[in-house]
This record gives C-alpha cells, structure tokens and sequence, in this order.
C-alpha cells in the first residue's frame, strides 16, 4: 500500500514536471514568433529542463515499455546532447542579437558594421575558450555523470571536434552574408551620409567624406545611359 502510495506520488511529480516543460514551450511559442529566438528559448528551455525530462522518459519507459520514450531518453542522455544546448545556449544567443538589429523597421547603417564585427568577436573568443555555460558542464560532468545521471558515450574529444567544426561553419555563414568589403562599404555610406557625422567647421565640412564618397562611386560603377536614350546637351 505505502509502495503504491510512493509510485504514484513519483508519478504525481514527473507529470508535473513534464507538464512543465509543455507549458514552458507553449509559452515561447506563443511570444515569440521569430524562428531563430524560438529556437533559443527551446534550447534554454532544454537545457534547464534536462533532468526532469531524462526521468519522466525514464519513468514512461518502465512503465508502458514505451520504444518512443527509451529512443528519446538515450538521445537525451549521450554526452553530445546535454554539451551541445550548453554551446547553443550561448551561440544562439550572439547571432539573435545580431539578428535583431535587422529586424527593427528602421535599421541605422552606422550599427551595422559594429554589430557584426562583434559577433565575429564572440564567436572567435568561444572558439579559443568555451563560454561559462559549457565550463560549469564540463566541470560538472567530470565523473561521466552531470546532475546525478549517467551519460554514455562520454568521448569530450569528439564533441570538441563537432564544437571547433560548428562555430567555423558559423562563423563563415556570418562572414559570407556580410562579406567585409560590403561592411566597408555601409562604413563609407555611413561617412557620406550620415549628417551627424558632419563636421561643424565649414573647412572641414569641404573636404569631409571625400575619400569614402570615392570608394563608393568605385564600388557601385559610373552611371550608364540606356542605348535607346538620347542626350541633350545643353
């Protein structure tokens, strides 16, 4: 009687958490509509949700000997898994902040070379060191185990190779979507049309952008005339 009263109350709780996390996805859902900033708050979700949905896989295995949930839980519960939403949690959140500065209505040209260029900052820094998230894993699963469950296929090696692997990828789809030339190119527009840069100084104001006003006229060409189209000269 007591054993029973035991099991039902463990079931009591793994339904609940597991209600959790439904609700928890349901609401990111319903906030956010953007697919990118979805994914982060899945991945965020996950992450801080791992250990009750480990267990309630766990539990609906034992008991309905349910293939779905043992498939799922040994997903859950390989080494990669738990390591990689660590690394998303910051990768994701680098490239949305980057993202929402091109979702506003109204984008300032002189925020657009800035942004990416300290994207490819934080990028670079997590290819040379893991960011806080994935160190408080690492060190926490040290013993093959991370919040009292046991991880297999613990190979930290090859995850560092699937690691190096995904942020160069990413960082080459940020550099071939804003190739530096383009950047330099924004950068100069910005100089020559941007009137809040413009000197106060009337000399200064002569000679202000010249320079960028030149890189631009080179990059964009000089203006053709349509065969069909004549000129008058006056």
């Amino acid at each position: 009687m007591q054993k029973s009263a035991l099991n039902d109350h463990k079931s009591s709780h793994s339904h609940i958490a597991s209600c959790a996390v439904v609700n928890q996805s349901v609401q990111m859902e319903k906030q956010v509509d953007k697919s990118q900033l979805s994914l982060e708050r899945a991945v965020k979700g996950v992450r801080a949700n791992w250990v009750a949905l480990v267990l309630e896989l766990e539990e609906e295995e034992a008991a309905r000997d349910c293939p779905v949930a043992k498939g799922l839980r040994r997903q859950l519960q390989k080494f990669t898994f738990p390591a990689l939403t660590h690394l998303l949690t910051y990768v994701l959140s680098v490239v949305n902040r980057m993202n929402l500065t091109f979702q506003k209505e109204d984008v300032n040209i002189s925020s657009i070379q800035p942004v990416v260029n300290m994207t490819l900052a934080s990028l670079d820094d997590l290819i040379s060191e893991p960011g806080v998230a994935e160190r408080k894993f690492k060190e926490a699963s040290q013993d093959g185990r991370f919040c009292g469950i046991t991880l297999t296929q613990p190979n930290a090696q090859a995850f560092s190779n699937l690691r190096s692997q995904y942020l160069a990828e990413i960082t080459k789809s940020v550099k071939k979507r804003f190739p530096e030339e383009h950047l330099g190119i924004i950068a100069d527009l910005d100089t020559v049309l941007n009137a809040s840069r413009y000197p106060t100084a009337d000399s200064a104001l002569k000679t202000h952008g010249l320079e960028a006003l030149e890189r631009v006229c080179a990059h964009y060409g000089s203006p053709r005339v349509p065969a069909n189209c004549t000129m008058f000269v006056m």
